[in-house]
């Protein structure tokens, strides 16, 4: 009797073990797919080891076997998050009209992924940069270029009102971020066409 029940109760566990699912692998795309997700919803501020844990339900110690701090796991969240600014923007882009649909792309950002918008561009991850640079960027090169042969002025004219209207729609972004106001997007449309047009005067 002894022997049938030890041999009853190592088949038992014998099934348990066949039946248990695996373990799921804490990867780094889990890992920063719900960074992004904290990021997203409550805001990069809200990123530790812990919560991130907490969250992926699993310890500490996988997270640190693929980003030994930190640190290290933001540099590549925050390569997540300008991915997903540049899908955002270029549903908004139309070259011919550059400056003002890059413009309002910038700000609808603000209003519908606030928590992203204020990593990049207000908080965690905003950089410091002259404005040479911000002139002289690969990245905005092409939207002075076009503006340039929209509105038939020279290249010098074009960056100049880049500058301006990059100044003016970051205003009202943080604006609309920090709830000081409340615009449609209408109002939002008539701002942007109507700065446009005194700058290049």
């Amino acid at each position: 009797l002894h022997l049938c029940d030890r041999r009853q109760r190592q088949m038992c566990i014998r099934d348990r073990e066949y039946i248990m699912p695996p373990k799921t692998r804490i990867t780094k795309e889990v890992i920063l797919n719900k960074s992004f997700e904290i990021a997203q919803e409550e805001g990069v501020e809200s990123l530790n080891v812990r919560y991130l844990a907490k969250k992926i339900e699993c310890s500490t110690m996988p997270i640190f076997k693929v980003f030994s701090n930190v640190n290290e796991l933001k540099v590549e969240l925050k390569k997540a998050i300008e991915e997903y600014y540049d899908g955002f923007i270029l549903n908004y882009i139309d070259k011919t009209d550059y400056l003002f649909t890059i413009s309002f792309a910038y700000i609808n950002f603000a209003l519908k992924e606030r928590k992203l918008f204020g990593a990049l561009f207000v908080n965690e991850f905003i950089e410091t940069r002259s404005m040479n640079e911000v002139i002289c960027s690969s990245w905005n090169r092409e939207t002075i270029e076009c503006t340039a042969n929209q509105y038939q002025i020279s290249m010098e004219a074009s960056e100049a009102l880049y500058r301006d209207i990059r100044f003016y729609t970051h205003g009202i972004a943080t604006q609309l971020y920090g709830g000081n106001i409340a615009l449609s997007e209408d109002e939002i449309q008539a701002l942007l066409r109507n700065a446009i047009e005194k700058f290049l005067r």
